[in-house]
């Protein structure tokens, strides 16, 4: 590291420099006029760069002669084969010559410019190695991943490295920049405070401005050998089997508990009725990893198999219990359901542990090296998530090897990776199907769509459109299936496929250029004013993100959690938090002819629930609803996705 740093400084002191002659005026202190005094400043020449046109005259004579000759001698060639032979060979003899002194020349120029350019190259590439070592020091465990994702995290901190090189570089640049300006200024103001004394307030001012700038360059050194901590401490540091193992277990353990519920009628035979009441089986996938990464670092999933059991006790609480009905014997089936982001927090320690959650949180793992299949954010199109599910077909334990994203039908999909498509074609239960597969050893699939747009054989690159959204195969409505694998393992995509989730959709403004839309909506408030307070209430949170188990301003909203605030805080109902079948059983359905604004509605299947009901909203008339997707929005009830999941319209009781 010191030797390429040593090249550095031997490289700059190594490109040419010139005297220049400037004459500075400065004031007499005593006479209080100007004098002017010569001398020489020794600056560094800059690198020659070629002119767009010639700019000296003497050079001009010299090719004006030149092509005169030349003229002359092609006047001779009309009349003799042997002259124009000579001629031309000569002429290309000294055009070939003329390039090579020209090159030449211009090489030797730029010689010490390109040495000290070479320099600082390897001087950035051996601090960026620096970096990866030091990181790797403090934190072996990436030596232990496979190779795409330890070359993901040395790029990673190779391209922050860089951007913070650059940025300092900028910083220098426009300190120096304003440092020179301010400097000259001084200099002026001070020649003038001998005659006038209250100027003196302004110099104080003017080197107030040089010190804050000068405060401003030393957080650059800090940034750099930060770096790579700051890497570390944003992105899930186990292996990708690791984590792809901790929450598919998290998965089995939910749809074990499902499939437990379905069976209690065959379980425990005799009750003459069985009642449920039952919450929403599901979690956050980026909440577990963040807890487990935060808690464990490199974890290995033996290791945090026992800590997973834990989580999911402390999430999900099951009772049964013989109560007497008025019909006979009645068999009560309560699952208390607490998020799991409320389990998480009793655990983490305030300071460090909780800020590094919320940083992972944010980054969802900083391990997303395969791209966007969609032109969205596509998190809150979900409607099936990677791993063990009961199948909505056969109502069996089934592992779900990919995620399904609901889009509308022929929606363009893009290549998530570089490399050969492996099959295009039918095949079978997953319909029109690619598969893209490169030469580390990853793969991606992309299934049930309507059309394709690339054969087997092609070479393909990350955002290339290779088909379109469909339902073809085993498939319940429009949709991507889209699976990842490495090694012939699959992963989950939650945490590799980067989600196009920028992070603004809780900063938008609602009615405001680019903000969620407020569509108009016919009818009056029903009640006694009861919707016109819902709708105000309902509306504070437009533009708000999804967020599993959230249900109060400080954690966002989830789609119950978010109308059980409504509800409470607009006075149209008391009511704690539950899921949406829960909120249904409090209400009294109605036909879709009879739903006013103020009512809710109701969708099902919009990803592997427990219950018929999965998703709700705020009807507000006009055929529209408010709710908690991604984000809080207005969406239309006839849109075909909602159309097909429609359960049911309910009225407040």
């Amino acid at each position: 590291m010191e030797k390429a740093e040593k090249r550095v400084e031997k490289a700059c002191e190594s490109l040419p420099t010139k005297r220049r002659l400037s004459i500075e005026k400065e004031f007499d202190s005593e006479t209080g006029k100007p004098r002017r005094k010569l001398h020489f400043e020794t600056e560094v020449q800059p690198e020659y760069k070629k002119p767009s046109i010639p700019v000296r005259v003497g050079g001009m004579a010299k090719s004006a002669a030149v092509m005169k000759l030349h003229s002359k001698i092609r006047e001779s060639e009309r009349e003799n084969v042997s002259v124009e032979a000579t001629h031309k060979g000569e002429l290309m003899a000294e055009q070939g010559a003329g390039r090579f002194l020209r090159w030449n020349k211009t090489h030797r120029r730029s010689q010490p410019y390109r040495a000290l350019r070479n320099a600082e190259r390897q001087a950035a590439k051996e601090k960026a190695n620096l970096a990866w070592q030091t990181a790797l020091r403090d934190h072996p465990e990436p030596q232990k991943q496979h190779t795409l994702a330890k070359w993901a995290q040395k790029q990673q901190i190779k391209r922050k490295y860089a951007q913070a090189t650059r940025e300092s570089k900028q910083a220098a640049q426009f300190t120096q920049n304003i440092l020179t300006s301010t400097g000259q200024i001084v200099r002026a103001v001070a020649q003038q405070v001998m005659a006038q004394k209250s100027m003196l307030l302004i110099v104080a001012l003017l080197a107030l401005i040089v010190v804050f700038f000068s405060a401003g360059m030393t957080s650059c050194t800090a940034m750099l050998s930060g770096i790579q901590n700051a890497y570390i401490s944003t992105a899930y540091m186990a292996n990708e089997e690791d984590i792809c193992e901790a929450d598919l277990y998290y998965t089995e353990l939910e749809t074990d508990l499902q499939l437990s519920i379905n069976k209690t009628e065959e379980d425990y035979p005799g009750y003459d009725e069985y009642r449920y009441n039952i919450g929403e089986i599901s979690h956050n996938p980026y909440e577990l990893m963040g807890y487990l990464s935060t808690m464990f670092n490199a974890f290995k999933f033996d290791e945090i198999k026992d800590e997973i059991e834990r989580l999911f006790n402390e999430q999900y609480t099951l009772t049964r219990e013989a109560v007497p009905g008025t019909n006979g014997s009645v068999l009560q089936t309560t699952l208390t359901v607490k998020p799991l982001f409320g389990v998480i927090r009793d655990h983490l320690s305030a300071g460090e542990e909780t800020d590094r959650y919320e940083v992972y949180m944010q980054t969802l793992g900083n391990r997303q090296a395969f791209g966007n299949p969609f032109d969205i954010a596509w998190l809150g199109n979900v409607t099936s998530g990677y791993g063990y599910r009961v199948d909505p077909i056969t109502g069996l334990k089934d592992l779900h090897r990919g995620i399904d994203i609901a889009a509308a039908e022929g929606t363009a999909i893009k290549a998530i990776q570089d490399g050969t498509v492996t099959s295009a074609g039918d095949a079978g239960s997953y319909g029109l199907c690619v598969t893209i597969a490169d030469d580390q050893v990853y793969e991606s699939r992309y299934a049930h769509c309507s059309s394709l747009a690339v054969s087997t054989g092609q070479e393909v690159k990350r955002g290339d459109v290779i088909g379109a959204v469909g339902s073809t195969g085993e498939s319940t409505g429009p949709h991507l299936h889209l699976e990842v694998l490495l090694n012939g393992g699959y992963l989950n995509s939650y945490f590799f496929v980067d989600t196009g989730d920028d992070g603004t959709g809780s900063g938008a403004i609602p009615g405001a250029p680019g903000g969620p839309e407020i569509p108009d909506y016919s009818g009056s408030p029903v009640g006694d004013g009861t919707f016109a307070a819902m709708l105000e209430e309902a509306e504070k949170f437009l533009g708000w993100p999804y967020v599993w188990g959230g249900s109060s301003p400080a954690t966002s909203f989830d789609c119950s959690g978010y109308v059980c605030w409504v509800l409470n805080q607009s006075g149209a109902m008391s009511i704690e938090r539950t899921t949406a079948t829960g909120i249904y059983n409090r209400c009294t359905p109605i036909p879709k002819s009879e739903a006013q604004p103020g009512d809710l509605i109701f969708f099902t299947r919009t990803y592997s629930s427990p219950g018929p009901i999965s998703h709700i909203g705020i009807y507000v008339g006009n055929g529209q609803f408010i709710h908690c997707g991604n984000p809080v929005s207005y969406a239309s009830v006839n849109n075909s996705y909602w159309q097909e999941h429609f359960y049911a319209y309910a009225r407040i009781s």
